[in-house]
This record gives structure tokens, C-alpha cells and sequence, in this order.
């Protein structure tokens, strides 16, 4: 029995030989379908040495072939055939060989959108283990191209979206330009989202943007900060700050106050107490409304609980002197600095908190002043 199961197995090697030489001797002596066919249908490493052999045949006949279908399939089958466990296993100058290969078919295949596809399929399931700068570098290039547009919408939306998970900096000023090109109206949505996935890697290049002071470039890159998962909080903190520092939209400064607000980030307490002191100027003025000058007064708590008890007394005291002569003062507004100095509760506030109680307020005002001056701390 022992002796018939090891004439099974000798056999069964003999017999996977036979096929493995049968498939190398297809692909060197057979026409481009049956160098494809081998390729297919090799495995373990016979499909590694038909892999190989097919990329140099496909990089050396190129040019002198030019547009062939059967070419772009064998160049197809030998890029996918690849194995990456195969690849896992190279040494990193072996990878960067192979990815100057890829680099290769992906030029002098320009024509056939399949073959540029296939590249890009395979370099995004080895972008963990393989260094893709130089590939990410060729589709930067191709995006700045003359004749981008030109392309199959197919490639260019396949180029887009790689980008998404290959892209660098570089990527995200090429893709935020087209997004403001009406030219690439159809490919709106891939940039869009390609962009999205690259703002951790383009901080300083958002920034750029809200430097600009320009509305609708301010509104347009915020929006899609917003939309990251993968930014941290002090990023997207960052941002947020810059916007209340550079933009000119009222709405998206306080949208940005909003996000400050509810990560209680201190860090941006100069920042804030500056919008607050024109803030103040503004309601006075009209010019923001009785909410949104509310919204900012309660977040000072979070933002600015130490440094901003001298400007919130400051205040409390200008508009003290408004009631004790008479002239309008915002109830509302009245109530919110002095909640604010109550949850801070900053002993430094006794004198103008209690010159509250001493004034013809509304009940309500008052009683939020005795109410804050009990839990000052001492």
C-alpha cells in the first residue's frame, strides 16, 4: 500500500511538471493568445517566471507592435497574474524594480486605458507592503497633463480614485484646482471624495486656502474637512481657528466656533476672545445676530475659561452702565455673560456681579446674579 502511494505521489510531481514546462514552452513558442493562455492559467512559480517573462516581452514589443488588443490582454494577465504574497516576499530593491515595471507599462501603454487600469489595480493591492511614491508621482503627472481631459472618463475616474488611497499633498492641490474647474464637472463627485481622504496628508494646503481669504474657496475646503473621519481633533481644531482668524463668512466663523466649542479646545482662546471683541461691535451694529452673539458668549466657558473672566467683566460693565442710564440693553445677552462668569466662577466677578443686583434688571437677571455670585470660588 506504502509503495502504491508513493507511486501516486512520484506521479502526480511528474505529471505537475509536465505541465509547468508544457506552459513555459506555450508561452515561448506561441503566438500573443497563447503566450496569454499561459499565463492565465500557470500557478505557484511557473506563474511568477511567466509573469516576468510576459512583462518583458510586452515592454520590448510595445512600440514596435503598437495598438494590438491581443498586447494589452497579455500585458493585462501578466500585471494581475502577479501574486502578492510573491511580492511580499522581495527584498526592497526587488519591489522597486518591479514598481519601475509597473512605472513602465503604465507609460508606454498611454493608449490603452485596460492595461493603465490594471497597473493601478495592482500597485492599490500592494500599497502596505510596497513603496508607490514613484507610481504616485506618475499619476500626479498625468493629472497636470495636457491631454487629461482627453482621456476615457473610465481611466480618468480610475486615476481619481487611486489617488484617494495613494495620493500625497501634491495630489490634493492638483485635485482641488480641478474641483473648481468647470471642465471636470463630471468627475465631481471622485474628486470630491479623493479630497476628503486627503486632507490629513494636506493640513498646510487647507490652511493655504483659508489664508486666501476667499468665501467660496474657505467654504468648499471646510466642507470638506468636515467630511475627513480620518483627521484628528487637533487638525481639524486647527482649521477650525484659522477660519475664525481669516474668513471673511460670518456664518462659517461660527461654524467653526461650533466645532471649537464642543472639543473645549483652549488652545484657540486668543483667537476666540479677538472674534468676541469684534463680536461685540458687530451685534452692536447689526451685523450678527442676538443667537449667534449668544452662541459665542456661552462658548468662552470651554474655550477661554481663564482668560476670558477679565473680558466678560469688561463687558458686563459697559452694559451695567447702559442700564443704570436707561438706554437698551439685551436681556438675553445680559444673562448669557453672566451665566458665563457664574460657570467659570472666577471671585473676580463679585464687583460687577453684584452691581447687577443693584440695577432695575428684570427678576430673571437678577436672580442669575445672586445665583453666580454663590458659586464663585474663594
Amino acid at each position: 500500500m506504502k509503495k502504491l502511494i508513493t507511486l501516486f505521489l512520484a506521479g502526480l510531481v511528474l505529471t505537475l511538471a509536465v505541465f509547468a514546462q508544457d506552459y513555459k514552452k506555450q508561452f515561448i513558442k506561441g503566438n500573443i493568445s497563447d503566450k496569454t493562455a499561459a499565463v492565465r492559467e500557470a500557478s505557484g512559480q511557473d506563474s511568477i517566471w511567466l509573469s516576468q517573462k510576459a512583462i518583458e516581452f510586452v515592454l520590448e514589443n510595445n512600440e514596435i507592435i503598437g495598438t494590438d488588443r491581443d498586447m494589452d490582454g497579455l500585458a493585462v494577465a501578466a500585471v494581475l497574474s502577479i501574486s502578492n504574497d510573491y511580492v511580499y516576499g522581495l527584498s526592497d530593491y526587488d519591489k522597486n524594480e518591479l514598481m519601475n515595471k509597473f512605472i513602465e507599462l503604465f507609460n508606454k501603454f498611454s493608449r490603452s486605458n485596460t492595461v493603465q487600469i490594471a497597473v493601478q489595480s495592482k500597485v492599490l493591492s500592494l500599497k502596505d507592503r510596497i513603496n508607490y511614491t514613484p507610481f504616485t508621482n506618475v499619476l500626479n503627472n498625468f493629472m497636470q497633463g495636457p491631454s487629461v481631459l482627453s482621456s476615457d472618463s473610465s481611466l480618468l475616474k480610475s486615476v481619481i480614485n487611486t489617488l484617494g488611497s495613494i495620493g500625497n499633498n501634491i495630489s490634493f492641490s492638483i485635485l482641488y484646482n480641478a474641483l473648481n474647474d468647470k471642465r471636470y464637472s463630471a468627475y465631481h463627485t471622485e474628486i470630491e471624495q479623493t479630497l476628503v481622504n486627503l486632507v490629513p496628508l494636506s493640513i498646510n494646503e487647507v490652511l493655504q486656502v483659508v489664508g486666501s481669504k476667499d468665501p467660496a474657496n474657505t467654504q468648499r475646503v471646510f466642507n470638506l474637512v468636515k467630511q475627513s473621519k480620518a483627521i484628528t481633533t487637533a487638525e481639524l481644531c486647527e482649521v477650525c481657528e484659522n477660519i475664525l482668524n481669516e474668513s471673511p463668512l460670518v456664518t462659517l466663523q461660527f461654524e467653526a466656533l461650533q466645532i471649537l466649542n464642543a472639543n473645549k479646545w483652549t488652545r484657540a482662546s486668543n483667537s476666540v476672545l479677538t472674534f468676541f471683541a469684534g463680536c461685540q461691535k458687530d451685534f452692536a451694529n447689526g451685523q450678527i445676530t442676538e443667537d449667534q452673539f449668544i452662541e459665542l458668549i456661552n462658548s468662552l466657558v470651554n474655550i477661554s475659561p481663564l482668560d476670558a473672566v477679565s473680558p466678560l467683566i469688561k463687558y458686563l460693565g459697559e452694559l451695567n452702565t447702559q442700564q443704570e442710564h436707561n438706554a437698551a440693553v439685551n436681556q438675553n445677552v445680559v444673562l448669557a455673560v453672566i451665566n458665563s462668569l457664574g460657570a467659570i466662577g472666577d471671585k473676580s466677578a463679585f464687583d460687577s456681579l453684584l452691581s447687577v443686583t443693584y440695577l432695575n434688571y428684570p427678576e430673571n437677571v437678577l436672580s442669575a446674579a445672586r445665583q453666580a455670585l454663590a458659586g464663585l470660588r474663594w
